[in-house]
């Protein structure tokens, strides 16, 4: 079973006003402890248009998170040490990263997971393997703005 949805909300209208009001491409911050996968998905994030930066674990992640203050973060589940999810909370008790949007990426497909997930802090969730478009178009709802180099097959 796969698992795509979104729940937007209040919070994120800052978001998309501090982007529309400083005409700077969104930031997003990709955590995956594959190398490969994370470095990858960034590169197709910021061809998009996104400004990216890569953390390949949940301590990393949380460091660059309130130093960098993304706009939102996509971030792998299942990570060795910190886990996404031990991420995700961590992120929702911080005043200064609490309404930044969370999009889970992950392999685990079952129900319980994935409310456990939206219950951890997680404002959508994506099953692994995933297009990458789908998680621009995710990322942009959740944020309300898009990126900056929008492309036409964004449209569609």
């Amino acid at each position: 079973m796969r698992h795509t949805s979104f729940r937007p909300t209040r919070n994120h209208i800052w978001t998309a006003a501090r982007v529309a009001a400083h005409s700077i491409p969104p930031r997003v911050l990709v955590v995956d402890d594959f190398i490969d996968s994370a470095d990858s998905l960034a590169a197709f994030l910021a061809s998009a248009g996104f400004d990216t930066r890569v953390a390949y674990n949940g301590c990393d992640a949380l460091k660059i998170a309130n130093e960098w203050h993304p706009d939102g973060v996509v971030l792998d589940v299942a990570m060795p040490g910190v886990s996404g999810l031990a991420v995700a909370r961590t992120l929702r008790e911080s005043p200064e990263t609490a309404s930044v949007p969370l999009l889970a990426y992950t392999a685990y497909e079952t129900d319980d997971n994935f409310n456990e997930l939206r219950a951890g802090g997680f404002d959508a969730v994506c099953t692994k393997p995933v297009d990458p478009m789908m998680i621009v178009k995710i990322l942009t709802q959740l944020m309300g703005a898009a990126p900056m180099n929008r492309t036409s097959s964004l449209d569609s």
